[in-house]
């Protein structure tokens, strides 16, 4: 149902462990205000927990955060 995400790849996209959490807990937030069930769909069509979606995001770069 739901895969691992491997963290490193994500803090490599966002600079540091900190921020790649700051981030994905945005994202997933938003997930849940547009839907609140707890498993979303995926573009690839598989149901992931919504932070695992978020992860996922970020990691294929189409969740970038600010930069000042």
């Amino acid at each position: 149902m739901s895969k691992r995400v491997v963290l490193e790849k994500t803090v490599e996209k966002v600079g540091n462990y900190y921020e790649a959490v700051h981030v994905a807990a945005k994202r997933a937030r938003s997930l849940y205000e547009q839907d609140s069930y707890t498993f979303g769909v995926d573009i690839h069509g598989e149901k992931h927990k919504k932070t695992v979606i978020a992860l996922l995001e970020i990691t294929e770069g189409k969740i970038c955060p600010k930069r000042d």
